[in-house]
C-alpha cells in the first residue's frame, strides 16, 4: 500500500503535469511548498480544490469543482486522479458544487484535523513490533495485535489490519476489547485511565456503540448491494448515513479528557423495548426475496433511528403550526392591548433588554414575556405565544426561525396599553433590536 507521502506526490505530478497553477495545504491548513506534505490541491486556474483524506479505517481522494468551471477542462486531470485512486485502492470522490470555491471553504476540514490532533495529544503515537502496536496513556495501555506485518514506512499502518485489541490497567490487568474498531479502543483506554472499567456502564456504552456502528455499516452495504435504497427506504438509509457518522466523531472525541468527561456527565442508559411490528416492517422494506437472518441485529438501532426520524418529523409538523398560528394571528388586527401600566421600553423584565447566548431561548423568553404582559381579553394572541415560546427552542429551520422573528419583530409597534394609550416604544428600533438578535444569521432573509 503506497504510502499517504507518496500518493499526495503523485497526486501533485498529475495536476502540474495537466498545466495547473497549485497552490498546496497541509492537512491542518497551513500553505506548503513540499507535495509530500500536502493533502489540499487547489487550481487557481479553474476553482477546484483536490483533497487526500485520511482517517484510521479509510483513505480518500475528494475532487470538488465550483459551479462556473467547466467539467471537461478537467477531462484528462480527472481521468488521472481516478486511475491513480483505483491503483491505490483508495476511495475517488467528485462533487459539483452550484457556488465557486476557494480555499477558505475548506478550512473547516482542517480545524476537524487539528481538534482531533488536540485530542489525542495526551495518547502516545503508536509504536511496537511487526506484530504488535501499543499505545499509553499514562497508567494504562492499548495493545493492538495486527494480522499482517506492519509497513513502518507506510503511514497509519498500525491503524490497519487488526486482528485483536487489548486494554491494560495500571495493575496490569488486561482486558480483549470485544470489538476491532480502534477508536473505540482508544476511548476504552481512556475510560480505563479515568478510573472506570470495560464492565460499567458506561464501559458497555463505548462497546455498544462499536457493535452498533459494525451492524448499521453491515445494514448499508447489504442494502447497496441488493438494490434496496428506493423511494421508500432512502429517509432510513440516510439516516443510518448519519448515525455512522455520528458514532464515528463520537468515539473519537471520547479519547478525550474534556470531551470524554462531558460525555460521561451526560450519560444517560437506554432501555428502549423493541416494537415487532415496526421491526416486521423495516424487514419487508430491505428484503430482496428472502431476508438475511444475519441483519436481524442491526434492526434494533435501524428501528431507533426511524422512530428519531418519525419524532422529528412530528415535532417539525407541530413547530410550523404553532409559528403559522401566531404568524396569522399578528397578522389579523392592527393593535393589541397590554395590561395597564405596562411599558416594554423600560421594563427591566423585558427580555429584550438582555443579551443571552442563546437567539432561540432569547425569542421564546421574549414570547413567554409578551404573553405575560397582555390584557386578559387577548386570549388568542396570548395561547399562540405561550405555544410558540416552548418549541422556538427546537426550531431547525432557520425559515421557520425568521418567521417567527419576523412576527414578534411585526407585533411589537401594535402593542398598546388597556386605555388605548400608546406604549412608548416610539424610541426603539424593534427591527434592529431583533436583527441584532439575530446577527448570526442572514437578517435580509428573516425580515422579508
Amino acid at each position: 500500500m503506497l504510502s499517504s507521502e507518496t500518493v499526495a506526490e503523485k497526486i501533485f505530478k498529475i495536476l502540474k503535469g495537466n498545466g495547473h497553477e497549485i497552490q498546496m495545504f497541509t492537512d491542518e491548513g497551513a500553505t506548503t511548498v513540499d507535495p509530500s506534505e500536502s493533502r489540499r490541491f487547489y487550481l487557481n486556474n479553474n476553482g477546484t480544490m483536490v483533497s487526500l483524506d485520511e482517517t484510521e479505517s479509510t483513505r480518500e481522494i475528494k475532487v470538488s469543482i465550483g459551479a462556473t468551471t467547466d467539467i471537461n477542462d478537467l477531462k484528462d486531470t480527472l481521468y488521472q486522479v481516478k486511475k491513480l485512486a483505483n491503483r491505490s485502492i483508495i476511495e475517488y470522490t467528485l462533487k459539483t458544487y452550484t457556488k465557486e470555491i476557494e480555499p477558505k471553504d475548506f478550512d473547516y476540514q482542517a480545524q476537524k484535523v487539528r481538534d482531533m490532533k488536540k485530542v489525542n495529544e495526551a495518547i502516545s503515537a503508536a509504536w511496537g513490533s511487526s506484530k504488535s502496536s501499543y499505545q499509553k496513556l499514562e497508567s494504562a495501555k492499548l495493545i493492538i495485535k495486527h494480522n499482517k506485518p506492519v509497513n513502518e514506512e507506510s503511514r497509519g499502518s498500525r491503524s490497519r489490519n487488526i486482528s485483536a485489541i487489548y486494554i491494560e490497567n495500571a495493575d496490569g490487568e488486561r482486558y480483549k476489547f470485544p470489538s476491532n474498531n480502534l477508536a473505540g479502543g482508544r476511548a476504552m483506554l481512556r475510560h480505563v485511565k479515568e478510573g472506570g472499567n470495560p464492565y460499567d456502564d458506561f464501559g458497555q456504552h463505548i462497546v455498544e456503540q462499536c457493535n452498533e456502528l459494525k451492524k448499521l455499516k453491515e445494514f448499508k452495504k447489504y442494502s447497496a448491494k441488493n438494490g434496496l435504497v428506493n423511494e421508500d427506504t432512502v429517509d432510513i438509509v440516510e439516516a443510518v448515513n448519519t448515525r455512522i457518522a455520528n458514532i464515528r466523531e463520537q468515539l473519537n472525541k471520547l479519547k478525550g479528557s474534556k470531551t470524554y468527561s462531558n460525555t460521561l456527565e451526560a450519560f444517560v442508559g437506554k432501555n428502549d423495548q423493541l416494537d415487532e411490528d415496526d421491526l416486521s416492517d423495516i424487514k419487508n422494506k430491505f428484503t430482496v426475496q428472502y431476508f438475511d437472518e444475519t441483519l436481524e441485529s442491526a434492526l434494533p438501532y435501524v428501528q431507533a433511528l426511524v422512530k428519531e426520524m418519525q419524532h422529528a418529523r412530528e415535532q417539525s409538523t407541530q413547530i410550523e403550526e404553532a409559528i403559522n398560528g401566531l404568524a396569522a394571528t399578528v397578522e389579523s388586527a392592527s393593535t393589541f392591548n397590554l395590561r395597564a401600566g405596562t411599558d416594554l421600553a423600560s421594563d427591566p423584565e423585558n427580555p429584550m433588554r438582555l443579551k443571552t447566548e442563546s437567539v432561540k431561548s432569547q425569542l421564546g423568553a421574549v414570547m413567554e414575556y409578551i404573553a405575560s404582559v397582555l390584557d386578559e381579553s387577548e386570549t388568542e394572541l396570548s395561547s399562540n405565544l405561550q405555544n410558540a415560546s416552548k418549541l422556538v427552542d427546537s426550531i431547525q429551520d432557520d425559515a421557520i426561525l425568521g418567521k417567527s422573528a419576523h412576527a414578534i419583530a411585526s407585533l411589537m409597534p401594535k402593542l398598546n396599553v388597556i386605555e388605548k394609550t400608546k406604549v412608548q416604544v416610539e424610541t426603539v428600533d424593534w427591527d434592529k433590536e431583533f436583527s441584532d438578535m439575530f446577527e448570526e444569521y442572514d437578517v435580509t432573509k428573516l425580515f422579508n
